[in-house]
Order: structure tokens, then C-alpha cells, then sequence
């Protein structure tokens, strides 16, 4: 059963990138520096980052959080009220979740190389894609409500290092999940 060989081997590679964490959040400040200093973000930051920002806004508004959101404001994405204070939150192109789509394209990369079907491959793609937006939002909302219940130091903390993991505890579900129930194998006739 090849599909559990490279459901391993995608496994294992999870596994490497959880050791060497604090390397891979060195290399993304280096990148993001360096994608920041090319302008490069800007469409990202103008277009998506308000849509997601109304998203998370959406997203935390059932815990009890008055959010207002600021689109094309240079220091919020929005605003959370809390005893009629404003607590900004800033969401910038870095943090809509860039790495979990890189993981996400070369895990695809690595798992589709089977003889799946057209039709069952899309359906793998597709839940890919969503599933890490949605992964996405909830982990960009758990960071917006443990500044709003907690404080920001916590919910940097979180940001650092949980939001990494949380993408490999999605990938590693997304993968079974595709081998077990959405991928099949192309028909040899």
C-alpha cells in the first residue's frame, strides 16, 4: 500500500519541521524581511487582509467580543472594545497563514504523486485549501481572544510557536483523512 508509505514519509517530514521549529521562525523573519523590503505583500495586504480580518471579526463576535474592522487603516485590521476601550489588532499579509500554505502545496506535491483519480485529486486540493483557511481563522481568532481575555504577551506566545503546530496537526488529520475517505485510485481500464 504505497499511500501509507508516503503518508509516513510525510509524517516523518512533519516531524523534522517540528524539531526545528526555532530554525524555521528565524528563516521566516529572514523571508518575511526580505519579501517586506520587495513590496511584493502589498496586493495581499490591500485586498485579503481586510476580507480575513472580517472574517476573524465574524469569528470571535460569539465569545462575547465587540469588534469593529478598519479596513485600509495602517495600524489596525480592527478594533476589539473592551469596557468601551479599543484594542487594536494588526493583522498584516504574514500573518494570513503563508507557511501553512506553502506545507499545505509541497505536502500536496509529495502526496498526490500516486495514480489517483482526476476527480478524487480536486477533492483533495479543495479540502486542502479550505481547511487551512478555516485553520487559518481559527488560529488567527484564538490569538485575537487570548488578547482580548488574557494579554498580548500570551497571545504572542501562541502566535510564535502554537500557530505552527496547529498547521501540522491539521496536515497530518488532512492527509489521513484524504487517504482514508477522498483520494481514489485511477481505474487501469
Amino acid at each position: 500500500m504505497k499511500e501509507k508509505q508516503t503518508f509516513k514519509t510525510i509524517l516523518a517530514g512533519f516531524a523534522i519541521i517540528l524539531a526545528l521549529l526555532p530554525v524555521f521562525a528565524a528563516l521566516n523573519s529572514f523571508l518575511t524581511e526580505g519579501l517586506n523590503k520587495a513590496g511584493w505583500y502589498r496586493p495581499i495586504q490591500e485586498f485579503i487582509v481586510p476580507w480575513q480580518a472580517k472574517m476573524v471579526a465574524a469569528a470571535i463576535s460569539p465569545f462575547g467580543i465587540d469588534s469593529r474592522v478598519t479596513p485600509g487603516s495602517i495600524y489596525s485590521s480592527f478594533y476589539m472594545i473592551k469596557n468601551g476601550a479599543a484594542i487594536p489588532v494588526y493583522l498584516s499579509w504574514n500573518c494570513l497563514g503563508w507557511q501553512s500554505g506553502l506545507l499545505l502545496i509541497v505536502s500536496l506535491i509529495a502526496g498526490l504523486r500516486e495514480r489517483f483519480s482526476n476527480i478524487s485529486r480536486i477533492k483533495c486540493i479543495l479540502l486542502g485549501l479550505t481547511g487551512t483557511l478555516l485553520i487559518n481563522i481559527f488560529r488567527m481568532s484564538f490569538i485575537a481572544i487570548g488578547i482580548y481575555y488574557v494579554n498580548a504577551l500570551a497571545a504572542q506566545i501562541v502566535h510564535d510557536y502554537f500557530a505552527a503546530l496547529l498547521t501540522l496537526i491539521w496536515l497530518i488529520f488532512f492527509w489521513w483523512f484524504s487517504y482514508s475517505f477522498v483520494l481514489e485510485a485511477k481505474s487501469t481500464s
